[in-house]
């Protein structure tokens, strides 16, 4: 009696996973333009071809070497991310110091709940930007 039920359950599931892996996929698109992919058929919902894919592709030598760029070309490259990296640098730095003056002078002033505040947010701006430096010459260093 176990080994006949365990049978239909088998059979039961192995065809029921053929169906569900076996189903369509419908693209809707409603009138605000919202696009719903869905299994379920819907008015006006259009049936989607699923291209099958395969893991053993092989790809041709001749395309690696096409996408190969020339020294030259890299080098010209590296020189404007390294001068557009410098210059993110400069504008950071600056912001540092500008923010760094800010809550000094805040700092100075009288205490107050306000004052507290902007005391905070000058702070997180602050290491924000100290950030933003360590990045940016993390950067550079690998150029």
């Amino acid at each position: 009696m176990k080994i006949r039920t365990l049978f239909i359950v088998l059979i039961l599931s192995s065809s029921l996973s053929h169906a569900i892996a076996g189903t369509d996929i419908y693209k809707h698109v409603d009138k605000d333009g919202n696009i719903t992919f869905t299994n379920r058929r819907i008015n006006n919902a259009q049936k989607v071809s699923i291209a099958s894919f395969s893991r053993n592709t092989v790809q041709s030598g001749s395309s690696s070497q096409s996408l190969r760029v020339k020294d030259t070309t890299q080098k010209e490259r590296d020189t404007m991310r390294r001068q557009i990296l410098e210059k993110e640098l400069m504008t950071e730095e600056k912001l540092f110091s500008d923010t760094q003056s800010s809550l000094l002078q805040v700092g100075n002033h009288t205490e107050s709940s306000l004052n507290q505040e902007k005391i905070v947010q000058l702070k997180n701006k602050l290491f924000s930007h100290q950030r933003n430096i360590a990045a940016l010459k993390k950067e550079l260093a690998k150029l």
